[in-house]
């Protein structure tokens, strides 16, 4: 059996910044790769199109902010647009995955480590994606683990 090593990245999209996870090739853990300033969509697809090159990724989840009672808001939408352009030049696998709340977990991460969020703003782009691709990866495998067999 041979196992497909490539890994998923994840993207938690602001107005101002892009923070980035990636996987492991077992994509069982994720971990923050870097923040990447978020000027133009144009300027985004480059960005992105080094990353695909720099590492063996087989999907792009990106974090899919709607509102706490699961409905669209308009940053939903701004969302959806760049994720579409993002999706059509890409030749990767994109999904849309549910970020709510995943802000907040990187906000605490850092009060846990004794950081002022505030002070590190790129810091919490990375782990918010880092927090929606563990929450996905931990998902997927609950998915693949069928009790009693």
């Amino acid at each position: 059996m041979v196992l497909n090593m490539g890994r998923i990245l994840a993207l938690d999209l602001g107005q101002k910044r892009v923070g980035v996870a990636i996987s492991d090739p077992t994509k069982t853990i994720a971990q923050p790769l870097k923040t990447l300033p978020f000027k133009t969509v144009k300027k985004l697809i480059s960005d992105m199109i080094e990353l695909l090159e720099a590492y063996t990724i087989e999907k792009i989840v990106v974090g899919f902010p709607l509102t706490l009672k699961g409905t669209y808001s308009a940053k939903t939408k701004e969302i959806k647009q760049v994720f579409d352009e993002l999706e059509s030049a890409l030749s990767t696998p994109m999904e849309l995955f549910d970020e709510r709340l995943t802000t907040a977990l990187a906000h605490g991460t850092l009060r846990q480590l004794d950081r002022k969020p505030s002070k590190e703003r790129d810091r919490i782009d990375q782990l918010a994606a880092m927090h929606i691709l563990q929450i996905y990866l931990d998902r997927a495998a609950n998915l693949r683990y069928i009790p009693g067999k």
